[in-house]
């Protein structure tokens, strides 16, 4: 029975496209994620998610950083949703800015309760796009 229910999650988790300049919050973020079963490719700026998203169909989830150089979270979720305006999305932010909400899907505030929280918005995101697709 163990088998099946280890079968049954991996089923359920998506693969994350996770962009982070700061090398430290990227691996902190991803060995979370990973611990939870889902599987992360990483990325420390805008262009170099871009190639992995076109490179990889299967990406489930975007979280990405707001502020980074070269290709800003904003322009990031632009090319992204372009391509494919149904991919939610979680953008990290340092500040508290209610706009961002209509850019992404949730924002989370990169602060001390950033890997406490990751987990509940990542679940809280992919259950609300499987209600949209169900309905």
């Amino acid at each position: 029975m163990p088998e099946e229910k280890d079968a049954e999650m991996s089923e359920t988790k998506c693969r994350i496209l996770l962009v982070d300049d700061d090398p430290f919050v990227g691996e902190m973020l991803a060995m979370i994620l990973e611990d939870e079963g889902y599987s992360i490719e990483t990325a420390e700026n805008g262009h170099d998610a871009l190639e992995i998203f076109r490179s990889t169909p299967d990406i489930g989830l975007l979280i990405s950083d707001m502020n980074m150089p070269g290709m800003s979270g904003l322009e990031l979720i632009a090319a992204i949703r372009a391509a494919s305006p149904e991919i939610p999305v979680i953008l990290l932010t340092g500040t508290e800015d209610a706009n961002l909400g209509h850019e992404a899907d949730e924002y989370l505030l990169k602060d001390e309760n950033m890997q406490d929280t990751i987990i509940e918005y990542v679940g809280k995101v992919l259950a609300s796009k499987a209600l949209k697709t169900n309905n």
